[in-house]
Parts: C-alpha cells; sequence; structure tokens
C-alpha cells in the first residue's frame, strides 16, 4: 500500500491537517487510480520550532519533506520512471496547495521502494502472499493504461492503434444506436466511420471500478462527449463503458466495451472546433475580464 509521511514544523501543519490528508490521498489516487484511495495510508509528523536543523543549525522556517514508500516492483517496471515523475508531481503540488505555494520550490518529495521480502503485514512478509496471490496493483495499473490509450487513440484518429488494443475477436457495442463492431478490422472501420462522420469529437474519460478473476477482468469506465455531426446535428453525451478484459502475452486487451448513454443533450453547440479565443470574438474578452475583477 503507498505509505506517505509529511515531516514538517508543527506550526505548519497545524489546521490544516484534514485538507493536507484528503489532497495527498487525491494525489496518489489520481495516479494509481480509483481503487488505490482506501489502501493510501498518511502519517503527519509535525516537530517543534528548534528540533529541525540543517548543517547543525536549528531551523525555525523549513519546507515540508514527504517519503512515500511503495513497492519496488512499481518503480522497476519498464514505465517506472513516468510513474515515479507523476507520483512525485501530483505529492508536490498536493502539499503546496495545502500548505501554502511559497513552499513549493523547497518541498522534497523521497520515494522509498520496498522490496517484498522486506515488508510485512500482520506478521506476513509481502513476498509470501505475492507467491500465492495476483499482482493486483501491476494488473490494474496495466488496465487503466488501456483505457487510457483507447481515449488517446480516438482522439488522434489512430484507429490502427484503438483496433489493436481488442482481442482478434473483440468487440465494440453501442446498444443505443444500434451499433456493434466485431473484430480488429470492423472496430478500426468503426473508427473511421466516426471520422469522417464527426466534425467535432472530442472525449473525456474518467477512471471507474475494475475487477480482477485471474486473466479475465471487468470494470466500467465513466466518460463525457462533445459531438457535433457533420451536417448540423450535436450531442453533449455522459455515458458509461461497460468493459470486458483478457491478459494475453503482450498485455491486458479488451475483449468487449459496451456504451450505454446515461444522459443525453441534443442541444445545438455554441462552439467551434479549434481556433484561439481571439477567434470567438470581442464577447470572449469582455467576459473574461469581468471574472478577473
Amino acid at each position: 500500500m503507498p505509505h506517505l509521511t509529511v515531516h514538517a514544523l508543527e506550526p505548519q501543519i497545524t489546521g490544516h491537517e484534514n485538507d493536507l490528508i484528503a489532497r495527498l490521498t487525491d494525489a496518489v489516487t489520481s495516479v494509481y487510480g480509483e481503487w488505490a484511495r482506501n489502501l493510501v495510508v498518511v502519517q503527519l509528523a509535525g516537530l517543534a520550532v528548534g528540533r529541525w536543523a540543517v548543517g547543525g543549525v536549528a531551523r525555525h522556517e523549513s519546507a515540508p519533506a514527504v517519503t512515500l514508500a511503495v513497492r519496488e516492483k512499481a518503480l522497476t517496471r519498464a514505465d517506472g520512471p513516468q510513474l515515479a515523475a507523476r507520483l512525485v508531481a501530483a505529492v508536490t503540488d498536493a502539499v503546496a496547495m495545502a500548505l501554502g505555494e511559497q513552499h513549493r520550490g523547497r518541498i522534497v518529495v523521497d520515494l522509498v521502494a520496498t522490496r517484498d521480502d522486506r515488508t510485512a503485514v500482520g506478521g506476513r512478509l509481502v513476498s509470501e502472499a505475492v507467491m500465492s496471490e495476483p499482482d493486483e496493483l501491476r494488473d490494474r495499473v496495466d488496465i487503466e493504461a488501456l483505457r487510457a490509450e483507447f481515449t488517446d487513440a480516438a482522439m488522434m484518429n489512430d484507429h490502427d492503434r484503438l483496433a489493436s488494443l481488442f482481442m482478434p475477436d473483440g468487440v465494440v457495442r453501442i446498444p443505443d444506436a444500434g451499433i456493434e463492431a466485431v473484430g480488429r478490422d470492423g472496430i478500426r472501420g468503426l473508427g473511421q466511420q466516426r471520422e469522417a462522420g464527426f466534425e467535432v469529437f472530442v472525449q473525456t474519460t474518467h477512471p471507474g471500478v475494475i475487477s480482477l478473476s485471474g486473466d479475465t477482468a471487468t470494470g466500467r469506465a465513466y466518460l463525457s462527449e462533445v459531438i457535433r455531426i457533420r451536417g448540423g446535428a450535436s450531442h453533449l453525451n455522459h455515458a458509461i463503458y461497460h468493459d470486458r478484459y483478457q491478459l494475453t502475452p503482450d498485455g491486458w486487451r479488451f475483449a468487449e466495451r459496451a456504451y450505454e448513454i446515461r444522459y443525453l443533450d441534443s442541444t445545438p453547440l455554441a462552439g467551434s472546433p479549434g481556433g484561439s479565443v481571439a477567434d470567438h470574438g470581442q464577447s470572449h474578452s469582455a467576459q473574461d475580464s469581468s471574472l478577473r475583477c
């Protein structure tokens, strides 16, 4: 489990405890996924003024320092450096927002890789549990990465990449529209059809639950879409992806992705694709000025 220990002078954290704990928990969850929220441990260690020294001199002011202990496997993966950078950035943001931006440039975040054979819970080494239990962290992170790859491929109109995220007999279903694309060729063709038919397409996907069962898993992701179809019709969708996943030698892949619309607004979109704020007229500048007042 991710374990954070914050060392700071007592006056710095007094009155900010709840906010700091919430922001640090959110920071770790933003990297690992919502499933990790209840596993994040935060300890705040407040030091009396005069008990923090550098170079043999007691300091009356000092930036907070955070030690974040994570499993060694999380940092030795192929994407370990990227994971570490995201964790450091998220934790630094959390501390700065809770305790003050004046500390940002001096906040220390120390990532500690804990080995399974040197960490125990309830008197049992984690390495012993790993030998008999699936590595849920790895699988959950991989599935979250798969879902993120789907959204990026769709937004970039990279139809070959999107199709490769599915099993050879994978399925995309949109029952509300009577659409079913089977196999990678069918999924690729569906993406090409969408690109040709949509003038505007923006998809934002939020992490959801994942339930693991050996080499298979199920899950849900929550999304919103802004769509303008060539010819004028518009859609603002809030929807759910109902997913089935399969572990392969090349990693996790979609076996099925079913799209359920929960809210549909067909009001014509007022905006237009691309361009700068200036391209959309003086009214935006006037509105922005009023917001800054």
